[in-house]
């Protein structure tokens, strides 16, 4: 069961559930996942980016985001994004600026009841 997340209402979705996680792809194809905390500014979000979220994002820049539900009759919420690197220092650490393209609610049918 999926129910759309219209992207200025982001800010209701986003900044109860706290930490969340940020998905990218590397040029390898393979996954990887990092927990961290999102600033939001209308439908962009900000994240700290490590080395590997970096290099993935300068390869593949389409990314997802995804909070697990908080309980059993809770919903995930998914987002789909475009992420460019910003800011990167000199210890080559940065962020990664989203800028969000669908968003959704989803929990299992099952689930649902």
């Amino acid at each position: 069961m999926s129910i759309k997340v219209e992207l200025e209402d982001l800010a209701e979705h986003v900044t109860p559930r706290g930490a969340g996680y940020l998905v990218t792809t590397g040029a390898d194809g393979r996954p990887h996942t990092t927990q961290v905390m999102f600033e939001l500014d209308g439908s962009t979000l900000r994240a700290p980016a490590g080395r590997k979220t970096i290099r993935n994002i300068e390869a593949q820049p389409l990314v997802a985001l995804l909070w697990p539900p908080a309980s059993a009759d809770d919903y995930n919420l998914i987002i789909d994004g475009t992420a460019a690197v910003v800011d990167v220092n000199d210890e080559g650490l940065g962020y990664a600026s989203i800028e969000a393209t669908h968003a959704i609610l989803h929990r299992n049918a099952e689930a649902a009841g």
